[in-house]
């Protein structure tokens, strides 16, 4: 598997929150932050989905 090295910046509090997180779950903060990632693409993927669908129900509509 490839990976990539990404340089980023977090804000002091999102980092303490993935400290507290980390220690509850026994994780690393590199497997919290791609879990974040795969979360967001999830979601985006869904909002795209459903605009599609809405943009597509609002067309049939005015083709009928």
């Amino acid at each position: 598997m490839r990976t990539h090295n990404y340089l980023t910046r977090i804000n002091d509090d999102t980092w303490t929150d993935l400290k507290r997180i980390q220690e509850l779950d026994n994780r690393s903060a590199n497997s919290l932050i791609n879990e974040g990632c795969r979360l967001v693409i999830a979601d985006k993927l869904q909002k795209i989905s459903q605009l599609k669908k809405q943009r597509n129900t609002l067309e049939n509509m005015i083709n009928v």
